[in-house]
């Protein structure tokens, strides 16, 4: 019995080994699979970007620079290496883009070491010749443009950016400038290689026409129908006052009518909604006169400091102003208007 049980142990614990083995092997083989799938895909990103480059090379040397770089491009999202960032900066260089050109030769530089002695040299050299050959603009406030807005190619420069050599690109540049109480400036400056160009910004004040009440910058007077129209829909305003006002008083009248000493009867359904309508009329009058006078108000004072009219821009006339003091009772509606000149 002791010797036929030993075959059996022994049975038993390798049968448990192969199951153990099986198990590991379950759990580790998708991770090996999943870990080749990824190295077949970077294999045939790298054979595709390569291809790519090729491809990249042999429209650089046609001249056709714009595809080139987009193939350039294009391997560099697979893998940006030194001489992709130099292959992309030369094609840059030679779209006339001088400014990208130069900073992408700078990065393929801070990298050129881990390429070759040669690539490093070829690289530097670039970045030397392109440093002189860049143009630069230097952008200086003039007359009225001590506080200006001043844009180079549609960006905002910082102050930081006035008055020191800027690098650009050959060609034709917008320069804009804005100030309040002056004319915008919009000038053309164009600058060649291995040139320096000095952009001086004279700016000219506007017309005493094109200053409206309290100096801030109006390019254009209000137009002179204004006044008229705030006035007019001022009147309308007032005319709809008295009619409310008219009502409001025949709503008083038959509520006196009906109440003695201001005891109404509870059995009269109309008394209620009588008193809805005088209290609505009352309300009504109120705002349409407040309103009315407002607007009214607001015409006169914009038609008395027209500084197109004559000797309409003395400091005198600049001191208009007008003022309402309202006037309110339960029976009345009311106020007095005062303008002062």
């Amino acid at each position: 019995m002791l010797m036929s049980s030993r075959p059996l142990r022994d049975r038993a614990v390798g049968a448990l080994w192969i199951a153990a083995l099986l198990a590991c092997s379950g759990v580790v083989s998708p991770s090996v699979a999943q870990a080749q799938a990824q190295e077949e895909d970077e294999s045939a990103s790298l054979v595709k970007a390569r291809a790519l480059f090729q491809r990249g090379l042999e429209l650089e040397q046609a001249g056709n620079y714009s595809a080139a770089v987009q193939a350039f491009r294009e391997v560099g999202q697979v893998r940006m290496t030194p001489q992709v960032r130099y292959h992309i900066a030369l094609c840059e260089e030679r779209l006339g883009r001088l400014v990208a050109a130069l900073g992408g030769y700078e990065l393929a530089l801070a990298e050129a070491d881990a390429v070759n002695p040669d690539f490093k040299r070829e690289v530097e050299s670039n970045v030397n010749r392109l440093r002189e050959s860049i143009p630069r603009i230097v952008i200086q406030r003039g007359s009225g443009a001590e506080a200006a807005v001043i844009e180079l190619d549609g960006v905002k420069l910082g102050d930081s950016s006035v008055g020191i050599e800027l690098p650009l690109d050959p060609g034709p540049h917008s320069v804009v400038a804005r100030a309040p109480g002056y004319k915008p400036l919009e000038k053309t400056v164009t600058v060649a290689e291995n040139s320096r160009e000095v952009a001086v910004l004279d700016l000219e004040a506007l017309p005493p026409d094109a200053l409206p009440i309290g100096g801030d910058v109006q390019t254009r007077p209000i137009p002179r129908v204004v006044p008229y129209v705030i006035g007019g829909i001022g009147a309308a305003s007032l005319i709809a006052s008295g009619v409310f006002y008219a009502l409001r008083q025949d709503a008083i009248g038959d509520l006196e009518k009906k109440c003695d000493n201001h005891v109404c009867p509870g059995d009269d359904p109309t008394i209620k909604d009588t008193d809805e309508k005088m209290r609505t009329y009352h309300y009504a009058t109120l705002i349409t006169l407040g309103s009315g006078v407002a607007l009214v108000g607001t015409a006169v004072v914009l038609y008395a400091l027209d500084p197109r009219l004559p000797e309409r821009g003395s400091a005198k006339k600049s001191k208009a102003r007008a003022q309402f003091y309202p006037t309110v009772s339960p029976k009345t509606a009311g106020g007095t208007f005062v303008l002062q000149f």
